[in-house]
């Protein structure tokens, strides 16, 4: 049995992220892929955990936030679906939205939604995928 969640939202964001631009989002992407948040986490690069939005964020969703390495991000980089020449260039990975999800939901997981976008954040959804799941 895994301590995943069965959907995980990986977040990146600007320095300085207003709670409502993540709140906004993951809430959108939710509505867009018929996501319970009862069973969902937000996941986000450990550089970012002095970041008030998104702590303020996981408070108004009610989600648990997880700050995650960057070596264990760049470990999942190649099932990411988007490729951003910038963020590679920063972070060695195409997606940390993408990366982040698919980390958070556990080994095997499956993206579900490639990150969304605003100019301020980026979200995307991976799911757990769990014996029998083809």
């Amino acid at each position: 049995m895994t301590d995943a969640p069965l959907y995980a939202f990986g977040l990146g964001a600007r320095r300085g992220v207003a709670a409502q631009d993540i709140v906004e989002l993951v809430r959108r992407v939710a509505r867009m892929h018929n996501v319970d948040l009862s069973d969902a986490r937000l996941y986000a690069l450990e550089s970012k955990a002095q970041e008030a939005g998104l702590h303020e964020a996981a408070r108004e969703l009610g989600l648990k936030l997880v700050f995650l390495p960057l070596a264990a991000l760049r470990a999942r980089k190649a099932t990411a679906a988007t490729h951003s020449p910038r963020v590679q260039a920063m972070f060695g990975v195409g997606s940390v939205a993408e990366a982040a999800a698919l980390v958070g939901a556990g080994p095997n997981s499956r993206l579900v939604a490639p990150r969304l976008t605003t100019p301020v954040a980026a979200c995307a959804l991976a799911r757990r995928v769990e014996e029998g799941d083809s």
